[in-house]
């Protein structure tokens, strides 16, 4: 089957998150990237992998809501990435980096190196070691990629691109660390776990799971506390309902999950200090749907004493006010996905 090239519009970038499907497409165009359709769909929240129905109705969302075209950008699910940082020779030596890189990875992950695609970029080099190569890799087996890719073609989506979440959320966050000379991080604060990407001019040398952080059991955590549903309580966290006599209860549950996540983050910082000296904290950015909670960026900028923002849609690219305002930090993810590339 033959699919029609569209070139006013790039392939439609889709976030699966735990709770929400993301889905967000630019126009193509000179200037400024503008976003000219993006929608959500609801799951069940429990982190597991996307269905086949679920697909269906993402499918049928796509077309009711303006997205042009079948093309598609996804991001490897962070269960099926295979990742690793390894020190290799000089690039001066000659030898094959990339292969070397792959051989590694496989021996790291013990399995077949030719089983999997892979994507590998090279790291600054730390003071200690700058004679030596390090290089970052990631892949995806052939079989979870078939698997992904087959759950979307039975519903007539053709995934285009198939790719790293820390690459697209670099990317679409580029605008706000083009300033950044020293370390940068990039925080995704999902509902089962919250993901921290690093940066250190400007490459991500870094990413890490915070299953501690998990914005859904801090929800939980209060709801119980107030004797509140979840949404109940998550509008309350979020200065959308009246906390009324449970207002210090939200303020303290707030407070306990900047320091908890401030506490879980001190391990990654600590190992990218160690190698990188001279690493300066320049901003820490916020995305997500726990990004969303009133006042965690104080909290969490005093508990780490490094400078934090909130990523709005506005901050990135040209949206409707609206999506901005609804959906702010939420759709990062599948912009950077969508993100229009250079030809």
């Amino acid at each position: 089957m033959g699919w029609p090239i569209l070139t006013s519009c790039s392939p439609i970038g889709v976030d699966v998150g735990d709770r929400f499907i993301k889905a967000v497409q630019f126009a193509r165009g000179s200037g400024r990237p503008r976003i000219c359709a993006a929608a959500s769909v609801e799951r069940r929240g429990d982190g597991a992998g996307i269905t086949g129905p679920e697909v269906r109705q993402l499918r049928q969302r796509l077309s009711s809501s303006g997205f042009r075209g079948h093309s598609l950008a996804l991001a490897v699910p962070g269960e099926k990435l295979l990742t690793g940082i390894m020190e290799l020779p000089p690039a001066s030596s000659g030898a094959p980096i990339e292969m070397l890189a792959r051989s590694e990875l496989a021996r790291m992950h013990k399995c077949d190196p030719q089983s999997f695609e892979m994507a590998s970029w090279r790291l600054p080099a730390p003071a200690r070691a700058a004679s030596t190569t390090f290089v970052m890799g990631a892949a995806c087996t052939h079989a979870d990629a078939d698997s992904l890719l087959d759950c979307f073609e039975a519903e007539g989506l053709r995934v285009e691109r198939l790719e790293i979440q820390s690459q697209a959320l670099a990317r679409a966050c580029e605008p706000l660390l083009r300033s950044t000379r020293g370390l940068a991080g990039i925080l995704d604060i999902g509902w089962t776990a919250a993901r921290l990407v690093l940066l250190y001019d400007r490459v991500v040398i870094y990413e890490r799971k915070l299953p501690k952080s998990a914005y859904g059991a801090m929800v939980g955590e209060l709801a119980g506390e107030l004797g509140a549903d979840a949404p109940q309580a998550e509008r309350m966290l979020r200065g959308l309902s009246p906390a009324g006599a449970g207002a210090q209860a939200i303020d303290a549950a707030r407070q306990r999950y900047a320091s908890r996540m401030a506490e879980e983050m001190r391990i990654p910082l600590s190992y990218v200090s160690n190698q990188y000296s001279d690493a300066v904290a320049d901003q820490l950015l916020l995305v997500g749907g726990g990004a969303r909670l009133e006042g965690l960026s104080g909290q969490l900028a005093g508990a780490m004493d490094w400078p934090v923002r909130v990523v709005g849609m506005a901050d990135l690219a040209e949206c409707p006010a609206p999506l901005d305002h609804d959906c702010g930090p939420t759709m990062v993810v599948a912009a950077g996905l969508a993100w229009p590339m250079e030809d």
